[in-house]
């Protein structure tokens, strides 16, 4: 099943040219893509964490962004163990 936002998730996920700001309601998968994003940014050797920035309007989502990193931080690391 195709997303009608399909073409704006792979962009946050895959067009590091570009700086994006992302507008929607919640719970529509904001915070996924965005560590979607920092994820395949720092896989692919685009930026290191020191030098990346995610900004949220709430201490409660910068905890919840921070927790989902860190996983899928941790989700890469066991991927490119398991292809190696």
């Amino acid at each position: 099943m195709s997303l009608v936002d399909g073409e704006a998730r792979r962009r946050i996920r895959e067009d590091f040219a570009t700086p994006l700001v992302v507008e929607a309601a919640a719970g529509t998968g904001k915070t996924t893509e965005l560590v979607g994003r920092l994820v395949a940014l720092l896989r692919g050797g685009h930026a290191t964490l020191e030098r990346v920035g995610a900004g949220t309007f709430t201490d409660k989502a910068a905890g919840e962004m921070k927790l989902r990193l860190r996983a899928g931080l941790g989700r890469a690391r066991r991927d490119e163990e398991t292809t190696d």
